[in-house]
């Protein structure tokens, strides 16, 4: 049986994707009586993501056919759902005619460890980790946002996607990929020998928190920056960010903040592509720090200070700042300090998100987001 893929996602933003494609498949799949799946069909880490959910869900036999176009297309092969050394469809049949391994017997610690690992490796940022902390919480391994904590600022990038294949790539992670089970056999067992490869000089994931205010936030940042600091200029939406940029309304040195595009707020989680784009072409991409509650695109340069938590939309600090309210990020000590005194920050207005009202699934969505590193899912 052929499954074409859901209609349009009902918003923009990429978990908003991920948890509708997960849904529509869960359902498309369960009435009817099927033995297995292949999965061949994606066009974004949020499809891929939310075609994976599913398959937890579901726990039938499940090969996924690699593909190597986006940085997230490792995320199965890391996995153990995506088979290194034979054609898909024959693994498919395969593992249903020997009655598994099932979804759930290959997704485990060890597995999401290897995905985020490769994921990192190729390049994927900061959206891979929201979206391995779901498939982690539908798996039941609770403890994964810790571990993303600890693993993702140790990663480097490797290589960039589509230069090297999936399979040698995971090969150059050496002793740092766990030998775990696939539905080609052992992982270590079908792995390629590494060839020597220098760590590319990408940008790098840190964590950075308020102790005060109990604020997160992950930056990723040009190799030798050590801080981020600057005077704010603030915006509601990403649009607002972008013709500001456009108008000449920002110059170097000064801290961009985008408020509102959170998981609850965008809803959904926005990826900010058009302010990375508008950027860029202004010649700003390097001298212009963001900093927004939603997320940076994939393989984006400059700093970006993202998945700031709480979101704004929740009443985080992120809506609470003003045009002129100055920030110092250390990413040696992983602190964020701001100018303005406790008691003033408190007595500002939180940002105002419209009230989803309504029974749409984005309204629904919008009401109980969980936050970034719980996985964006519905709560």
């Amino acid at each position: 049986m052929r499954l074409e893929a859901p209609g349009a996602s009902p918003g923009r933003g990429v978990v908003l994707e991920r948890e509708w494609v997960a849904d529509w498949f869960e359902t498309f799949c369960s009435v009817r009586r099927l033995d297995g799946l292949l999965i061949s069909l994606r066009r974004s880490a949020g499809q891929l993501a939310g075609l994976l959910l599913a398959a937890l869900r579901l726990n039938l036999p499940t090969v996924v056919a690699p593909r190597w176009e986006i940085p997230f297309d490792i995320v199965p092969c890391a996995l153990g759902l995506a088979p290194l050394t034979r054609d898909p469809a024959e693994a498919a049949v395969a593992i249903v005619l020997d009655g598994g391994p099932r979804v759930r017997g290959l997704v485990d610690g060890f597995s999401l460890a290897n995905a985020l690992r490769a994921g990192l490796a190729a390049g994927a940022g900061p959206e891979l980790l929201v979206h391995l902390a779901a498939i982690a919480r539908e798996a039941g391994e609770l403890d994964f946002p810790r571990v993303i904590r600890v693993l993702a600022p140790e990663t480097p990038t490797l290589i960039p996607s589509g230069s090297m294949s999936a399979a040698d790539l995971l090969s150059n992670l050496g002793d740092a990929l766990n030998d775990v089970s696939t539905v080609d056999g052992q992982l270590r067992e079908v792995l390629p020998e590494p060839t020597r490869r220098e760590p590319k000089k990408g940008n790098q994931l840190s964590f950075v928190t308020g102790r005060a205010s109990g604020v997160e936030a992950i930056a990723s940042t040009p190799p030798g920056v050590k801080e981020v600091a600057g005077a704010c200029r603030v915006f509601g939406s990403e649009e607002e960010a972008a013709r500001a940029v456009e108008a000449g309304e920002i110059v170097a040195g000064e801290l961009l903040v985008v408020c509102g595009c959170g998981p609850r707020g965008g809803p959904g989680l926005l990826r900010l592509d058009l302010l990375a784009r508008t950027l860029a072409a202004g010649g700003l991409e390097a001298s212009v720090p963001v900093i927004t509650d939603g997320l940076p695109p994939a393989g984006a340069g400059g700093t970006w200070i993202s998945l700031f938590s709480p979101e704004a939309a929740a009443g985080g600090v992120i809506g609470r700042l003003r045009d002129g309210d100055t920030l110092r990020i250390d990413l040696a000590e992983g602190r964020i300090r701001t100018g303005v005194q406790a008691d003033e920050m408190e007595r500002r207005d939180p940002y105002k998100v419209p009230d989803p009202a309504g029974a749409g699934y984005a309204a629904r969505y919008a009401r109980s987001a969980l936050p970034a590193l719980d996985g964006s899912g519905f709560g």
